[in-house]
């Protein structure tokens, strides 16, 4: 993975509980962490994603293991690929209605709020989006594509987007374009 998506190009060790946690709830330790799994859908929703990521190769029954695990996220309304690669600090305020497609690439403290798609334009063609760091993606939104949203950026409401994305600008409408530009900071949901 690129470093615009802030993963660095070496796959992640382990699984970023603390950054997740921190991102999703202001709070850290195993306490908040359990109470985070009863009480908050999408940390529970990015939590059962990185264990069914994390096991996919792991286990000898690795692939039935990811494969129940995927079925649950998909109970709770959402769909993310185990081929996806998703870096620390997601936040899903409302997962319900989420994909998230095979190859697709998101950055560090991303925040996507329920019914964005992304993924690929049709079966047949080649490329997902890169999402970078500290992007907002609002509701309905849907990125389609070998798209790249730049660090900082945020995506409105029901925009349709198959285009690069500047860092920190505004995108908007359907087919999306670029509505305003900010400086870096000050656009953070």
């Amino acid at each position: 993975m690129s470093s615009e998506a802030g993963m660095g190009s070496e796959p992640q060790a382990g699984i970023p509980w603390r950054e997740d946690l921190m991102a999703n709830t202001g709070k850290s330790g195993v306490g908040a962490a359990f109470i985070a799994l009863l009480t908050s859908p999408g940390f529970a929703v990015i939590t059962t994603w990185r264990i069914a990521k994390m096991l996919r190769f792991q286990t000898r029954w690795g692939h039935q293991i990811t494969w129940l695990l995927v079925r649950a996220l998909m109970r709770r309304g959402c769909y993310i690929s185990v081929l996806a690669e998703i870096g620390p600090g997601l936040i899903l305020p409302h997962p319900t209605g989420v994909v998230i497609g095979e190859g697709a690439r998101i950055g560090r403290s991303v925040m996507l709020y329920h019914n964005v798609t992304l993924g690929r334009r049709a079966w047949d063609e080649p490329g997902c989006p890169t999402i970078g760091d500290n992007v907002v993606i609002y509701t309905g939104a849907v990125i389609v594509g070998p798209t790249s949203i730049g660090e900082g950026a945020n995506v409105a409401a029901n925009a349709v987007v198959t285009r690069d994305v500047p860092p920190h600008s505004v995108a908007a409408g359907a087919p999306a374009r670029v509505v305003r530009s900010q400086a870096p900071g000050r656009m953070r949901a």
